[in-house]
């Protein structure tokens, strides 16, 4: 990397390091910066003694610890060369005076020089600043200063990746993705050096572009770059034969469970390069695997490695594997891919079983290379199947229809059968991938042919047929014609899963009572006519029955059905799981259901993808717990593995959850950033109303915390009108409830009585929010306490202490005093909680804030505009207005701000100062971290494209308009925004 390139990575996301080194040198002693390699350490000591430095004091350095701070420190190429040169200078200086010295690499130093540097210290003669590998030993001299406590030991561990997001944007100067977030944790976890490498080689290739704004990274494209490989192989340097080889096999298979490693006689070196950090273990239950610990290096050593050697390798692991017994299902996949990679061809039926089984696994790229070895020639000929070009996604169809016909021509009916059910098979992996119209012309294509496949076998691919031109490609009059057609062929008693496909179409078309209505029909008897069916219907529809207000019913449906489900497949049983938790929380049992949520997390996620109706439905129950950041985690974490999506989730769902959390974290920039991201997810699919609904909904909780509480009002009013419109009871109750909560009732003065009695008729934590929308209607100080404790005993800390904080402003209104205190000391001991935290429209504001006038709807625009950093000029053209206008404007804005910088026009907007009206005070406001108090909000610098096309445009929207306003890109000729 050149000097450059390493310029432009400033220390970022170190504050809380750096704080700790201050106030280290500050006492006297200084402090040993320990961790790993690669997670900048270096980069931390330079910036500390240039920091030291530039406070006046004297700093020494010892091997390049300063190199590359800018700080014009003395440098000495070893710790004796440095002590003999100030040792004169430190006996005869002043206590205040002692210099610091510098050491990078401190356990290095040469033991005399080390016990020398210890009696200094201890002296108080100097102070030291060095930094130390953590598996490395140090001399004696060094471990006494922090074993002694003459100096902080500082561990400098790894970024996690709410810092690795900081770092990012520091060095990238845009927003970055979420799925490219987590990509680059994944394939660094954190460490400083492999990031640094990783992104610039990303840089250098394109691979890590900027499109609209917004940071995107899809995975390494090829081979490692030289200088990248060259740097993870330094870490792998002196390893003996055996431990190479093990390396080599990690490298093409890992996990390897430890009993295989044993196997090969590498157990010695197993715990070897375990000592030295190349290795990591990892534990479930009583399975002992093995990673390597950089994950880039799988990539690395394995890009170097001989095709001779690799081909080896592979063999030998496929056979160890099938030794031990191959007993869980990743195990067959594992042995057939390396057996395909090495050459080997295993028979038909064994590659559609493993590529059945990599579907449910969501290992879609091995699934598609088996379907597509499946289509080819005889498997029994390795050199015409393995070798003979796969093609590209957009040919699949057409390779479809030419083999297939090609079998049929040469009266081979078995083979046109084996590669029509490859065909299905792969529609399947299309629509996994995301690549839906090849699918449907892959399905298209294979059941067009008069090859008998097995019925179960076409009934699934008509399933997967109508699902996907139904849910990812919005054509659902289609949908249903195919449907219609394929029941008459097959014939109504044999339609089977077909019954689930008329219930999804229902629920997509925003149908949920005629799904309701298929369920009883089909699984209204006591045993269902195909067994077949539950596992794929019973999901849907006690997803809408509890949707549309029977979560009672939708729960006892579920249970009716709770022996039968042991015998289904795990996506069968986690779905079904998932939609019970959801009965459970909806009813109230806040607690019960995130243990059960929790349960399923911990037993399955290590093992497999989880389902990510399961992860929202985790999610909410944790917001609504008061435990937003464990939400945050959660969802970061299965966006970055691609959960499974099933209907009607929709790609943005999972992200409009995440910024919904991010917000309720008091992490409101980043949240609308993220927004952002739903715009791109929402044009790969078409999200279904359901999913639009929670989609907006969640865009309007952001809206709310981020100061533009009219937009948000405007947006959940409209939300909860579409749904109760639809017949989607809990959807236009929450919607109607965050409009309320912002506006303390004003919003809905005369609620729709018809839809609080169905809420009060569906019970459980439904019940309690539609009495809280009455009891803010009418100002009810007696209702709102009510609300307040019912909701404290189910869990729900933060709805709680809002719902006492708004008790108590209306007990005050109505002069009754007395009740108001008490209601303010309810308030009070449920914010002493760390989970209990009243959201920004409930915080006192400053005096100078209450001054403050509000924002005209014109000056909004020119507010919004001017914080992406867009110049007068510039704005004017936008918003066909003159230059002196937009002065003009920028003058009063400042003025109604209170600020007195451009630099301040974002923190301004998200300051609150949008309201139409101030808010009475309440009990002060507790920080998101306990016990501290409100930090003022941080700045953030935010793209011109993202602020424009996202959610400040909303900022920027006149009072009554409409939600969503498109960017001048997005609009026709002649709109502005």
């Amino acid at each position: 990397m050149s000097t450059d390139d390493a310029n432009h990575w400033r220390i970022a996301a170190r504050e809380k390091e750096l704080d700790s080194i201050h106030q280290a040198l500050f006492r006297g002693g200084g402090a040993l910066l320990v961790g790993a390699a690669g997670v900048g350490k270096s980069s931390l000591l330079a910036t500390a003694l240039r920091r030291a430095a530039d406070e006046g004091r004297t700093v020494l350095s010892v091997g390049g610890a300063s190199w590359n701070s800018g700080t014009k420190a003395r440098g000495f190429g070893s710790l004796a060369e440095c002590l003999e040169f100030m040792e004169p200078t430190t006996r005869n200086a002043a206590q205040s005076d002692h210099p610091i010295v510098g050491i990078d690499d401190a356990h290095l130093a040469d033991p005399a020089s080390s016990d020398r540097l210890h009696r200094l210290v201890a002296a108080g003669r100097l102070g030291v600043l060095a930094t130390a590998r953590h598996d490395a030993p140090a001399p004696a001299g060094l471990d006494r200063l922090w074993v002694e406590r003459l100096v902080d030991r500082i561990e400098v561990a790894p970024f996690d990746s709410t810092a690795l997001d900081t770092v990012l944007h520091a060095r990238l100067g845009g927003h970055v993705d979420t799925f490219t977030l987590e990509r680059l944790w994944g394939a660094t976890h954190g460490n400083a050096l492999m990031l640094r490498e990783l992104v610039e080689h990303a840089l250098e290739d394109g691979s890590l572009r900027c499109v609209d704004g917004t940071w995107t990274w899809l995975g390494l494209t090829g081979a490692p770059g030289r200088r990248l490989a060259d740097v993870v192989r330094v870490g792998l340097r002196g390893l003996d034969a055996e431990e190479n080889e093990l390396v080599h096999m990690l490298a093409l298979a890992e996990p390897l469970e430890a009993e295989i490693v044993a196997s090969f006689g590498l157990a010695k070196a197993a715990e070897s390069l375990d000592l030295r950090g190349i290795v990591r273990v990892e534990r479930s239950r009583a399975r002992v695997s093995l990673r390597l610990a950089v994950p880039l290096s799988r990539a690395v050593v394995a890009s170097g490695m001989s095709d001779l050697t690799a081909q080896r390798l592979r063999r030998e692991l496929a056979d160890a594997l099938e030794r031990t017994g191959a007993r869980r299902e990743e195990d067959v996949l594992r042995i057939i891919s390396l057996r395909l990679e090495s050459g080997l061809v295993p028979p038909h039926e064994q590659l559609l079983t493993a590529a059945r089984t990599a579907i449910r696994r969501r290992d879609f790229p091995l699934a598609e290379r088996l379907c597509l070895v499946g289509l080819q020639d005889s498997p029994s000929d390795a050199d015409s199947s393995f070798h003979s070009p796969l093609p590209d996604s957009a040919g699949h169809a057409a390779v479809v229809r030419r083999l297939v016909t090609r079998a049929s021509a040469l009266g081979s009916a078995a083979e046109a059968r084996d590669r029509v059910r490859a065909a299905l098979l792969l529609g399947q992996v299309l629509v996994g991938k995301g690549a839906f119209d090849d699918a449907d012309q892959v399905l298209a294509a294979g059941m067009g042919t008069d090859a008998a496949v097995p019925l179960d076998e076409y009934v699934s691919a008509v399933h997967t047929r109508v699902i996907n031109m139904a849910w990812s490609l919005r054509r659902i009059t289609d949908a249903e014609a195919i449907l219609t057609h394929a029941v008459a062929a097959v014939g109504p008693g044999n339609a089977g899963v077909l019954d689930a496909s008329r219930a999804v179409i229902a629920v997509l078309s925003d149908r949920l009572q005629e799904a309701v209505a298929i369920g009883e029909e089909v699984l209204g008897a006591q045993e269902p006519a195909d067994v077949a069916v539950a596992p794929v219907l019973l999901p849907t529809v006690a997803f809408a029955r509890a949707e549309v207000g029977d979560p009672a019913g939708a729960l006892a449906l579920v249970r009716r059905y709770q022996d039968a489900s042991a015998d289904w497949d795990v996506d069968a049983r986690l779905i079904t799981g998932a939609v019970s938790a959801r009965c459970s929380y909806l009813l109230g049992h806040l607690r019960g259901a995130a243990d059960a949520l929790d349960s399923m997390h911990r037993d399955l996620f290590d093992s497999r993808p989880m389902m990510m109706q399961s992860v929202l439905d985790h999610a909410r129950v944790l917001r609504l717990l008061g435990r937003p950041e464990q939400a945050v985690a959660l969802l970061r974490q299965s966006i970055a593995a691609e959960a499974p999506l099933e209907y009607p989730t929709a790609q943005a769902w999972p992200l409009a959850q995440l910024a919904g959390a991010l917000a309720e974290s008091g992490r409101c920039a980043e949240a609308l950033r993220t927004l952002v991201e739903i715009r791109s997810a929402r044009g790969a699919a078409v999200p279904s109303p359901v999913a639009e609904d929670e989609i907006a909904y969640e865009h309007a909780l952001v809206l709310a915390h981020s100061g533009d509480r009219s937009g948000a009002v405007t947006q959940a009013l409209e939300v909860a009108e579409r749904a109760r419109r639809a017949g989607r009871v809990v959807r236009a109750v929450f919607a109607l409830h965050l409009a309320a909560r912002i506006t303390e009732g004003s919003a809905v003065r005369r609620p729709d009585r018809g839809l609080l009695e169905v809420a009060r008729q569906a019970g459980g934590i439904v019940e309690v929010i539609g009495d809280h929308i009455q009891a803010l209607a009418e100002s009810d100080g007696a209702a709102l306490h009510r609300v307040s404790e019912r909701l404290r005993d189910m869990g729900a800390l933060p709805l709680a202490a809002e719902a006492a904080a708004q008790a108590a402003r209306a007990f005050k209104a109505a002069g009754q005093r007395r009740k108001g205190r008490e209601a303010t000391a309810a308030c009070t001991e449920l914010l002493r909680a760390p989970s209990a935290v009243l959201p920004p429209w409930l915080s006192p504001e400053s005096p100078r804030q209450q001054d403050l006038a509000p924002l005209t709807p014109r000056e909004r625009e020119v507010a919004a505009l001017a914080a992406t950093g867009l110049s007068n000029r510039d704005i004017a053209g936008r918003l066909v207005v003159s230059v002196r206008t937009v002065e003009n404007h920028l003058h009063r804005i400042y003025h109604k701000l209170g600020i007195t910088a451009r630099s301040h026009l974002l923190r301004g907007l998200q300051g609150g100062s949008l309201l139409t009206e101030g808010a009475p005070a309440l009990p002060r406001q507790r920080s998101w971290q306990s016990g501290a108090d409100p930090a003022p909000p941080r700045r953030h610098t935010t793209e011109a494209a993202m602020l424009l096309g996202g959610p400040l445009s909303l900022l920027s929207r006149p009072e009554g308009a409409r939600a969503y306003v498109p960017s001048p890109r997005q609009a026709g000729p002649g709109h502005t925004t």
